[in-house]
């Protein structure tokens, strides 16, 4: 189930490298950050893979990754971006 090749390549820094892999091995950080994690690592260490190989290893979608290569190429980052709507009245 190769697939096409990805649009967006994720190549890292040797910094960027060794901060991802610490999120992606976290229990402490938010489940989604730890996916997001794996999915650039493994895009990194696996140019040759394509999104559902990528998807299948993580346990999400193709989609999922595609949208994270993309963002990552983007902006660097792998936060959630701010929900719409009224600010919080009350803390989690």
């Amino acid at each position: 189930m190769p697939g096409p090749k990805p649009k967006h390549t994720i190549e890292l820094t040797t910094e960027e490298e060794q901060q991802l892999r610490k999120i992606a091995n976290s229990r402490t950080e938010p489940h989604g950050k730890v996916v997001r994690a794996q999915i650039l690592v493994a895009a990194h260490d696996h140019a040759e893979w394509s999104n559902q190989q990528i998807a299948q290893q993580v346990g999400c979608t193709d989609r999922t990754v595609r949208k994270w290569r993309r963002r990552w190429t983007e902006t660097k980052n792998i936060e959630d971006l701010p929900r719409p709507g009224a600010p919080r009245r009350f803390s989690p």
